[in-house]
């Protein structure tokens, strides 16, 4: 049976009620997520520590700007996505 998105919210609501393991496993991944963002907030200041502006008037280095930033970001998303696919792997009580 196809289980809508709802009735997943319920499950893991219960289970989170229920199960004072997964209350604090979900504590200690919320302040994993807190780090990771505020490491993440680096990013206003990659390349825009003027006020948002790319130094330039250059088309070229401004899409060489971007570029980079870009590239940057990706990294960040896939780094940030390593390192909660590791803490979930050591955390079996948040999938069960």
């Amino acid at each position: 049976m196809e289980l809508g998105p709802k009735r997943v919210r319920t499950i893991v609501l219960c289970r989170y009620l229920r199960l004072r393991e997964l209350r604090r496993e979900t504590q200690k991944c919320t302040k994993l997520l807190t780090v990771v963002e505020n490491w993440n907030s680096a990013n206003d200041f990659i390349l825009f520590g003027k006020g948002g502006d790319i130094a330039t008037n250059r088309r070229e280095d401004q899409e060489l700007a971007m570029l980079a930033l870009h590239l940057l970001q990706n990294a960040l998303v896939y780094i940030n996505t390593l390192m909660l696919q590791r803490y979930s792997v050591r955390s079996p009580g948040l999938h069960g």
